[in-house]
């Protein structure tokens, strides 16, 4: 199927929709979080602490072989189990999300915290069963495509929710009723789930069906965890898988700390939330699609890793521009430049990157292998970048040092890239 032909298939476009739906969540703990908790007189050490909260997203893999195994009895057998999975965490996601807007985090910081938690492991559930249903609903030859229109969706969705939060507060009196308004953006992923059809269902059960449910779930962590990394190891050698390993694990640590910190940021150099929406969201959701949708470009011209090296390049070199926003304080039009080129290489790097540990993947353990790599990917990003708030707060608040100490942070990534392509680890040649 040519290119151009499998964007406007109607599979690939209830993938996008979905993948709106999926970031969603995140938005709405994160960014949308953040506004929120700066407004009740956090500080910055625990605004970055707060981000922990999405460690579920770099732990979902240890769950997925439950998610790949029950039906959910008779919503299994009305929906199929992909969209079963996929519309009963909507639904709970709708559910938490009104449960949030009851609470105050300057009173109710700790519940504030595990409802946090509890969005953020019912949406990385729904992740799974998304990923699992986009795998299985299109063909080999439309997979990139797919996963082009699942990330933009993802990219477009967490930027869209989190705007038009931030937009809502010049009209409505608090954050509760913000978000109590918000949960119901949930309910446009329900309409993708219900516009998608359920892909066969090619589970294959191993061994005796009427084993002991320890049995079975032994069989399942052997195949969708251990066997997977084992094979990984097998084919690159010890030394090669680790330190493949330690480049996803480090890649995109620069671009988390920005990230966690830069909604305080803007509103700690003049910036009021509305004016957020306007500059920030607004410019940066069309910056986003566009370097998004260059970045699969950019990764077949060059190839995965030399175009992954490029856009890492760039997304470092477009922090240093915060630093310059930093010294010069509000300034409306270096506000929409670093908006705009952050964005823009945002969206290149993270199709760069998708591109990168797909190509990683035995055809074999393709879901499970992309699954776990991601994950270790997200694993960085959430547990390092936790304390960014803390590091601002040590550099007594020169947001121009911690904007050049973030850039800084790329040079490890970028140097085991180069040792990776320099020793022939080139992932476009591994594929089986």
């Amino acid at each position: 199927m040519k290119l151009e032909n499998a964007f406007f298939d109607r599979r690939i476009l209830v993938i996008f929709l979905l993948g709106i739906a999926s970031g969603f969540p995140k938005g709405m703990i994160v960014s949308t979080l953040s506004a929120w908790l700066t407004d009740e007189g956090l500080s910055r050490t625990s605004l970055g602490l707060f981000g922990l909260v999405s460690l579920p997203y770099a732990l979902n893999f240890l769950w997925a072989p439950l998610v790949d195994s029950f039906r959910l009895g008779p919503l299994g057998r009305a929906l199929g189990k992909r969209r079963a999975w996929i519309l009963l965490s909507q639904v709970a996601l709708v559910g938490l999300l009104m449960l949030l807007s009851l609470f105050t985090p300057s009173k109710e910081l700790l519940a504030v915290g595990v409802i946090c938690l509890i969005i953020a492991f019912v949406s990385a559930t729904q992740d799974i069963a998304i990923d699992a249903l986009r795998i299985e609903s299109v063909p080999v030859d439309q997979q990139g495509a797919a996963a082009s229109a699942g990330v933009v969706g993802w990219l477009l969705g967490n930027l869209l929710i989190a705007g038009i939060a931030l937009w809502l507060t010049a009209w409505l009196d608090s954050w509760n009723q913000i978000y109590l308004v918000m949960s119901s953006a949930m309910l446009f992923g329900v309409a993708g789930c219900l516009l998608a059809r359920e892909p066969e269902d090619r589970a294959r059960v191993s061994g005796r069906p009427d084993a002991p449910p320890g049995e079975r779930m032994a069989r399942w962590l052997q195949s969708a965890v251990f066997a997977p990394f084992i094979e990984f190891f097998r084919r690159n050698g010890p030394q090669m898988a680790a330190v493949l390993l330690g480049f996803i694990f480090l890649f995109k640590i620069g671009e988390a700390f920005l990230g966690t910190m830069s909604i305080r940021f803007y509103n700690e150099i003049g910036y009021e939330w509305a004016e957020v929406f306007a500059y920030v969201k607004t410019a940066g959701m069309v910056a986003l699609g566009v370097g998004s949708f260059l970045g699969g470009a950019i990764s077949i011209k060059l190839g995965a890793s030399r175009g992954l090296l490029v856009a890492g390049i760039a997304m470092a070199l477009t922090n240093l521009l915060y630093a310059w926003l930093a010294v010069t304080g509000r300034n409306d039009t270096v506000l929409l430049t670093c908006v705009i080129l952050d964005n823009f290489t945002g969206g290149v790097s993270t199709i760069a990157f998708v591109t990168y540990i797909s190509d990683l993947c035995n055809r074999q353990f393709t879901a499970t292998q992309y699954a776990l790599l991601a994950s270790l990917g997200n694993l960085g990003r959430t547990t390092l970048a936790a304390g960014s708030g803390w590091m601002v707060d040590l550099l007594g608040g020169r947001w121009e040092v911690f904007f050049i100490l973030t850039a800084l942070m790329a040079i490890p990534g970028l140097l085991i890239l180069l040792w990776l392509i320099r020793h022939g680890a080139r992932p476009e040649t591994q594929r089986l």
